[in-house]
C-alpha cells in the first residue's frame, strides 16, 4: 500500500508575507511610474520655455528688442495693454489667433468678454505646463468667468522693474549688461485659476465683479522679490514652494515640480533652479545690476 503524501496549506503568516511583498512591489512600481510621468512633464515644461525663449529672440530679430511685458494698442484713446503671451502669438505659429485678437480688441476693448475675445478661453499648449492638470481645458470659476490660464510669467526685475521685460518698450540686447546667460527672462508660476487671475490672454480686470480679496488679476510680469503687500497678502513674496489653493502664492515664482522651477534666460537657455537659489534671484532678475552671480544647480 502506497502512502499518500499530505499537502499542508499555506499558513496565515505565509500569506501575510506574500501580500506584504506584493504591496512593496506595487508601491515601487507606482513610484517608478510617477517618477517617469514627472520627468516627462518636466521635459515638456522645459521645452515650452525654450519655445518661448526662441519666440522672444525671433521677436527681437524683427523689432530690435525683446518683447515688452505689455503693449498698448495705439488705436484706442484709453487702450488696454496686450500682454507678452499675446504679442508672441505670431512667433509660436499662432498668427491667425493674433490677428483675430487684434480684431476683437478693435471691436470690444475690454478683453474679458467672449465673444468677441475667443482667445480668452483658448488653451495654448506652449503656455501650459502639463504638471498642472487644471490647465488642459478652460476653467469657469464661481463668478462665471471662463478663461484659459498659463503657467509662465515674464521676469520684470529684482525689486524694481529693472529686468529683461518691461512695459511698454522692449529691452534691447545691449541693455542687458549683466550678460544674457545670467539674466532671467520668463519663469514658472502656477496661475490662480479663478477671477481671471493668471489667464494668458488679457491684462484687464472685469470691473467691480472682480474679487480683489482673492489675489491678483491678469498679471503679466513678476519681480524676483515682490516688495509690497498685495490685496490681503503680506509681502515680500520670494522664490519658494507654493500651493495652488493659497492666493498669496500667486505673487511669486514657484512650480508644481518638486524642489524648484524652470526659467528661461535671455540667451535662450532653460535651467531648473532649486529653491535654494532664492538668495541670487534678485541679481539674476536684473539686467544691469553689475552683480557677479554663481547659478546653483
Amino acid at each position: 500500500m502506497v502512502n499518500a503524501k499530505t499537502r499542508s496549506a499555506a499558513t496565515l503568516i505565509e500569506l501575510l508575507v506574500v501580500l506584504g511583498i506584493l504591496g512593496v512591489l506595487v508601491g515601487l512600481l507606482l513610484s517608478a511610474v510617477q517618477n517617469v510621468r514627472g520627468a516627462a512633464a518636466r521635459a515638456v515644461c522645459r521645452n515650452n520655455l525654450r519655445q518661448i525663449a526662441i519666440a522672444c529672440h525671433n521677436y527681437e530679430a524683427a523689432h530690435g528688442s525683446l518683447p515688452p511685458a505689455g503693449r498698448p494698442l495705439i488705436a484706442f484713446r484709453m487702450p488696454p495693454d496686450i500682454s507678452w503671451p499675446v504679442i508672441l502669438l505670431p512667433y509660436i505659429e499662432q498668427d491667425a489667433l493674433y490677428q483675430q485678437t487684434l480684431s476683437a480688441y478693435r471691436a470690444e476693448f475690454r478683453g474679458y468678454l467672449n465673444p468677441p475675445h475667443v482667445g480668452l478661453a483658448m488653451v495654448i499648449k506652449t503656455y501650459v505646463c502639463p504638471s498642472d492638470g487644471r490647465l488642459s481645458t478652460p476653467i469657469t470659476d464661481d463668478k462665471g468667468y471662463t478663461a484659459a490660464y498659463g503657467s509662465y510669467e515674464a521676469v520684470g526685475g529684482g525689486t524694481t522693474f529693472d529686468g529683461a521685460m518691461r512695459d511698454p518698450r522692449g529691452v534691447r540686447m545691449g541693455e542687458i549688461t549683466d550678460g544674457t546667460s545670467s539674466t532671467l527672462l520668463v519663469g514658472e508660476r502656477p496661475p490662480r485659476g479663478k477671477y481671471l487671475a493668471g489667464n494668458w490672454y488679457d491684462t484687464v480686470l472685469p470691473g467691480n465683479d472682480y474679487e480683489v480679496t482673492e489675489g491678483g488679476g491678469g498679471l503679466w510680469l513678476l519681480l524676483a522679490a515682490q516688495p509690497y503687500n498685495a490685496y490681503t497678502c503680506t509681502g515680500p513674496f520670494r522664490f519658494g514652494p507654493g500651493r495652488v489653493e493659497n492666493p498669496c502664492d500667486f505673487f511669486h515664482f514657484w512650480s508644481l515640480h518638486p524642489g524648484g522651477a524652470h526659467f528661461a534666460f535671455c540667451d535662450g537657455s532653460v535651467r531648473f533652479l532649486p529653491y535654494s537659489a532664492e538668495p541670487v534671484m534678485i541679481p539674476l532678475a536684473t539686467r544691469a545690476g553689475g552683480e557677479s552671480v554663481a547659478i546653483p544647480d
